[in-house]
């Protein structure tokens, strides 16, 4: 009887995903896997979001578009300058890694959402997170960046609270719509709003030097961005960084 359940189970159909479904992590995976090359899902606090753009009318009207493979709609330069950014901090910053989107199972119970964006301490340097042989990152990153041009209710409200609850220490959401940068630090269990500097730049508490000037980000000029970024590894305390992060990695390998 066993092997005969097994075989009825494999000829199943795997259900498709659907918004608003409920499902764990595990069961989760198992459909989006099965789904067409292109289509994007995420899963927060248990319920599925599948990836939409959401067009408003003149007069406040939604429409919703179907999923579209590679962000556009005003996302995808954002996206781009973030992620440029990142990369040229994790190649002056040994110990660290950039990430573009991919899904990462941030609670093996409910959550597996796929960041825009992300920035990791190694494992190897006592970082929380790590590739896992299913080509999915495991745990929570250090610093986590969501584009929001029509998910801000998402990505300010469920994505919020499941990037709190789950400890990622640092959450960024780029309002794209408003022209505004969101920077939130984890304090006992609770994000609290990073503002800039004197000077208008933003500074990450997780990865010092790494300093971003949001007036840059939003216009695009990505020349300054750049040169900002270079700035933060230049600076003292990104060396201290490196120093530990560098220390922490010859300490596992003993």
């Amino acid at each position: 009887m066993g092997k005969l359940l097994e075989r009825r189970t494999k000829r199943e159909p795997i259900p498709e995903l659907r918004d608003g479904d409920r499902l764990d992590t595990a069961e989760f995976l198992r459909r989006y896997e099965a789904t067409p090359e292109g289509f994007r899902a995420e899963l927060i606090n248990g319920v599925v979001y599948v990836n939409r753009w959401i067009e408003v009318g003149p007069n406040g009207e939604e429409r919703v578009m179907p999923p579209i493979s590679g962000g556009g709609r005003g996302h995808a330069g954002p996206q781009m300058t973030i992620i440029g950014a990142f990369a040229n901090y994790m190649a002056g910053t040994p110990g660290a890694d950039a990430s573009a989107p991919a899904t990462l199972v941030l609670s093996p119970v409910d959550s597996a959402p796929e960041p825009d964006a992300m920035m990791r301490i190694l494992p190897e340097c006592d970082g929380a997170s790590y590739l896992g042989d299913d080509q999915y990152y495991h745990g929570h990153p250090e610093l986590v960046v969501e584009i929001a041009r029509s998910t801000v209710k998402i990505d300010l409200g469920s994505k919020f609270d499941m990037y709190e609850r789950n400890g990622v220490q640092e959450y960024v959401v780029w309002r794209v719509r408003q022209g505004v940068i969101d920077w939130f630090q984890l304090e006992r269990g609770e994000y609290q709003p990073i503002e800039p500097d004197a000077d208008g730049i933003l500074k990450s508490r997780v990865f010092p030097g790494l300093w971003l000037d949001p007036k840059a980000l939003v216009a695009g000029d990505m020349a300054k961005v750049l040169a900002v970024v270079q700035r933060g590894i230049a600076s003292p305390e990104h060396a201290k960084f490196v120093e530990k992060l560098r220390k922490k990695a010859a300490k596992k390998k003993r």
